[in-house]
């Protein structure tokens, strides 16, 4: 964890995952923590226990994965985009164990926001139906202990 001092502001969380919809989401909360003098909690879920394993692959000291390094860099890239918004001590990152939708869950306790991205469309379909929410969306939705923001990724042309 990096950078953060609780001085009775309130606390804006975010999930992080290297995505467009995260960035996006991270964007949006670094404004809302601006006009709420709130503090900015980045959190990526690292769900290795969730990943299913060969039964003769090692578990310890194995190279990072693409998908490791991925989320990794995702996570930096937004920790810099935080940095130069937010005045020192305003915000703060980690890298949890766990499953997205448990850690997001748990982090959303005393949080004023909780703030994800979507890779799912935010435009109606013909029918005039929302698409569906991913998992971890869902879960949040119904398992948040504070108000939950989702950013649909989308084109500056679908916007309004």
């Amino acid at each position: 964890m990096t950078g953060y001092t609780d001085r009775g502001e309130g606390r804006i969380v975010v999930g992080v995952d290297g995505t467009t919809a995260s960035a996006s989401a991270v964007g949006w909360a670094i404004r809302e923590a601006l006009l709420r003098q709130a503090s900015l909690h980045l959190v990526f879920a690292d769900d290795h226990e969730g990943r299913s394993r060969a039964s003769y692959a090692g578990q310890l000291g194995a190279p990072q994965s693409d998908e490791d390094k991925a989320a990794g860099t995702g996570l930096l890239a937004a920790e810099q985009l935080v940095s130069q918004a937010l005045p020192p001590g305003r915000f703060s990152s980690e890298r949890a164990g766990g499953s997205a939708a448990r850690v997001l869950i748990d982090r959303s306790a005393g949080a004023e926001l909780l703030v994800l991205g979507s890779a799912y469309s935010s435009v109606r379909s013909v029918n005039g139906a929302w698409p569906p929410m991913g998992p971890v969306a869902r879960a949040c939705l119904h398992g948040a202990a504070c108000p939950l923001v989702i950013m649909a990724s989308c084109d500056r042309a679908q916007r309004h």
